[in-house]
């Protein structure tokens, strides 16, 4: 079965989702190409840390029908199914942002995380996750191997500086 057909089988709030998150992965994607990694990051923490009222700019507004929000389990659900299609947002960093634009539209924290390991000699590779309430969200894959990076203004315990 093709992907226009899968698409067209989801129920019409599925389908919303599932074009919200497109829309956050180009976004995300285009945004980290143009305006780079500070500024696409401090925009979908912006939204994740503003709830579902204030998160429109980002992502579009919540569907006028809903009734409820989506899961995390859902939207994160959304941004995988749709990164299958959309070009460059197979990347973790991508959909990681992404995923915190999506699940800041609809009212719930998270926290971006991104770690490094040791890959070729002199060499390192990173990936991104995306936390919720401690438990992984999005970009599962092989974390024990990646040592987390302190985020900026704390210290090696996690406290502020």
């Amino acid at each position: 079965m093709g992907i226009a057909a899968k698409f067209l089988q989801l129920d019409r709030r599925d389908r919303a989702l599932a074009m919200a998150a497109a829309r956050a992965l180009a976004s995300t994607w285009i945004g980290l190409h143009t305006v780079g990694f500070r500024s696409v990051s401090r925009k979908s923490s912006r939204v994740a840390g503003q709830g579902a009222n204030n998160a429109h700019s980002w992502c579009g507004p919540p569907p006028k029908w809903s009734v409820a929000r989506p899961t995390v389990e859902r939207v994160a659900w959304a941004v995988r199914a749709a990164s299958t299609v959309i070009p460059g947002a197979s990347n973790c960093l991508v959909r990681a942002l992404a995923t915190q634009a999506m699940l800041g539209r609809y009212g719930y924290s998270s926290d971006l995380r991104i770690g490094a390991r040791k890959a070729a000699p002199g060499a390192l590779a990173a990936h991104a996750w995306l936390e919720h309430a401690g438990t992984v969200v999005i970009g599962e894959v092989e974390l024990d191997n990646y040592v987390p990076l302190t985020p900026p203004g704390t210290n090696r315990s996690g406290s502020p500086a």
